[in-house]
């Protein structure tokens, strides 16, 4: 198991989690968004207190950004890979009949 990075530190994403955590759906975020990631297979019985030098309240999935900055999740997380990979598929394009406002529904 490995400790988050410090802030400020730039490298890949680290996703943590393993079967059944929904770590799935990050790492496909991830690959449409075609953003360089690393998974750490996780299992919070088993790695409990390692995990929790990473994550205190042991949540799964978790990401650890770039920056070294941890988010839990996974709605949040996918959110944040929409909005911070524009046009990379990651979310539908707008405007989209289900937006708020839009004409097209």
């Amino acid at each position: 198991m490995t400790r988050a990075r410090e802030p400020g530190m730039a490298s890949d994403y680290i996703v943590y989690g393993g079967a059944g955590t929904g770590s799935v759906a990050v790492e496909a975020a991830l690959t449409l968004a075609g953003a360089p990631y690393r998974v750490e297979e996780t299992d919070w019985r088993k790695d409990g207190e390692a995990y929790a030098t990473v994550n205190p309240m042991r949540q799964l999935p978790a990401l650890v950004l770039p920056t070294g900055e941890l988010m839990t999740e996974s709605a949040a997380i996918l959110i944040h890979l929409a909005d911070s990979h524009p046009g990379r598929g990651c979310r539908p394009p707008s405007p989209h009949p289900c937006d708020p406002g839009s004409s097209a529904g």
